[in-house]
C-alpha cells in the first residue's frame, strides 16, 4: 500500500484524521462474520458429539461422531482459504462497496441455509451450507482491505487493532447469545437452528446499514486478472528457499497448535464433562475475554519490551503448558483457570507471529510475505479441524496434548533458528 492510497474520496489528505464512524459498518462486518463463526464452534459440537442432537443417527460411535464434527470444522476455514485471495482481487477490479454487498448477500443466504440445514438434522446439506458461508465470509478481506484504504499511517494501528477487537467480541457475544437462544429449557420453541436464524437477521441488518453508510474507498480499479489459484500459489512462497521459509515453519507449527485448540476444546468439553450447548457455550465465551483484555493493552505492553520472535518463543511454552493443564486436573471448575491461560497464550502469539514475519520481510514485499503467513494460518485452520476429530477419535484428551506439543516445538524451532543466525554470523 503507498501513500498515494491513504487518500480517498472523502479524505482531504493522508494525514487527515478518519472517524471511527465512516469505518463502522466494516467493522460491524467483521462482527458478524465472527459471530457466525463463533456459533459454528459453539452450537455444531453439541450438535454433532451429543446423541440428542439427532443429527446422526442413535448408536453412532464416539469416534464416528467426532470424525464427522471434524470435517464439518474443516469445511469453512477451507473456503475461506479458496476465497480470500479472489474477493480480495474482485474488491480491487470492482470497488469495496460494490464486492461487500455482494459478498454479504450471499453470506445471508449462506446462514440461512445452515439454519436450515440444522433445522432438519441432514449432515450433508450442512456441509455444504458451512462451505458456502466460508466463500462468502471471506469477505472480511475486504473489510480490512477498505479500512487500509483511508487510514493515515499515524492511525493504521489503532484502526487495525478495532479489527481484532470487532473479532474478539463477537467470541463473547456469539456463543453467550447463541447458547442461549439454542437452549430449549428456556423457549420452548428454541433449536439448535435458532441461533443462524439470528445471525442471518443481522446480516441482513448489516446489509443495510452498509448499503446506505458506507462510502467507496478504493482508488482506481486495478485490471490486473482475477487468479482463482492465488491461495495456492501465496501458499507455495511460504516453502520456496529464502530468509523466510524458517519462520513461516515456525509460524505453521504455532498456527497448528492455536487454531487446533480452537477446534478440539469443545470437543474436550462435551466428550469429558457431557456439557449442553448452554454450558458449553458460557465455556467458549469465557475463552475470549482474555484474548479482548490482551488486545486492550497486553500485547502493546508486551511489544514494547520484547521483539516478535522473543514474545514467541517465550509464550509459546506457556501455550503448552496450559494446553496440558486443561487435560491433567480432570475437574470442571478447574477449566476457568487453565483456558484462561490458553487463550491468554494465544492472543499474545497471533499477532506476534504476523509481526515477526513482517519485521524481517523486506518493506517493498510485505503484502506477499504477509498473505503467504496468511494462506498458512486457515491452512492450518482446515487442517486441524480433519485432525482434531481424528485425534479425539482415538482419546478425547490427546488433540490437546498434541497442540501442547506442537506449541512447545515451536519454541525449540524459534530457539534452534537463533543459534543456527548466531553462528553463521560468527
Amino acid at each position: 500500500m503507498t501513500e498515494a492510497t491513504t487518500s480517498k474520496p472523502g479524505a482531504s489528505s493522508a494525514d487527515e484524521g478518519v472517524s471511527v464512524v465512516r469505518v463502522l459498518p466494516l467493522y460491524l462486518v467483521v462482527f458478524a462474520g465472527f459471530v457466525g463463526y463463533s456459533l459454528m464452534i459453539a452450537i455444531f459440537t453439541p450438535l454433532v458429539l451429543r446423541p440428542d442432537g439427532d443429527i446422526l443417527p442413535h448408536g453412532t460411535s464416539t469416534g464416528a461422531r467426532t470424525i464427522a464434527l471434524g470435517i464439518l470444522l474443516a469445511v469453512y476455514p477451507l473456503a475461506q482459504f479458496l476465497a480470500a485471495p479472489g474477493i480480495g482481487a474482485l474488491s480491487d477490479r470492482f470497488g469495496r462497496k460494490r464486492t461487500l454487498l455482494v459478498s454479504l448477500a450471499a453470506c445471508c443466504a449462506s446462514y440461512a441455509l445452515i439454519g436450515g440445514a440444522v433445522q432438519a438434522r441432514t449432515l450433508w446439506l450442512l456441509i455444504v451450507a458451512c462451505f458456502v458461508a466460508g466463500l462468502t465470509e471471506a469477505n472480511v478481506t475486504v473489510a480490512q482491505s477498505a479500512v487500509a484504504d483511508i487510514a493515515p499511517v499515524r492511525q493504521r494501528s489503532r484502526l487495525f487493532g478495532y479489527v481484532y477487537l470487532s473479532s474478539s467480541l463477537a467470541y463473547v457475544i456469539g456463543p453467550l447469545g447463541g447458547g442461549r437462544l439454542a437452549d430449549r429449557h428456556l423457549v420452548g420453541w428454541f433449536d439448535y437452528a435458532t441461533p443462524f436464524w439470528a445471525v442471518t437477521a443481522l446480516l441482513l441488518v448489516i446489509l443495510a446499514f452498509t448499503a446506505v453508510a458506507f462510502r467507496e474507498t478504493a482508488a482506481a480499479p486495478d485490471v490486473s486478472p482475477v487468479r482463482l489459484t492465488a491461495a495456492f500459489r501465496a501458499l507455495g512462497t511460504a516453502f520456496r528457499p529464502g530468509p523466510l521459509r524458517h519462520l513461516y515453519a515456525a509460524n505453521f507449527v504455532l498456527y497448528l497448535a492455536i487454531f487446533g485448540f480452537f477446534r478440539v476444546y469443545p470437543m474436550y468439553l462435551i466428550g469429558r464433562f457431557h456439557m449442553d450447548v448452554s454450558q458449553e457455550s458460557l465455556f467458549v465465551a469465557w475463552v475470549a475475554v482474555p484474548i479482548v483484555a490482551a488486545n486492550l493493552g497486553i500485547v502493546g505492553w508486551l511489544s514494547r519490551r520484547l521483539t516478535p520472535r522473543q514474545m514467541v518463543a517465550r509464550i509459546a511454552p506457556v501455550l503448552a503448558a496450559g494446553l496440558v493443564a486443561i487435560v491433567i486436573p480432570h475437574t470442571r471448575d478447574s477449566l476457568w483457570v487453565t483456558l484462561a491461560v490458553t487463550a491468554l497464550a494465544v492472543a499474545i502469539c497471533l499477532p506476534a507471529a504476523a509481526a515477526m514475519i513482517s519485521q524481517a520481510a523486506p518493506s517493498d514485499h510485505q503484502g506477499s510475505a504477509l498473505g503467504s503467513n496468511q494462506s498458512l494460518q486457515v491452512g492450518a485452520e482446515a487442517l486441524t479441524g480433519v485432525a482434531g476429530g481424528l485425534l479425539a477419535a482415538i482419546a478425547v484428551g490427546l488433540p490437546l496434548v498434541t497442540m501442547a506439543v506442537l506449541a512447545a516445538a515451536t519454541a525449540v524451532l524459534l530457539s534452534a533458528q537463533r543459534v543456527g543466525t548466531r553462528a553463521s554470523e560468527v
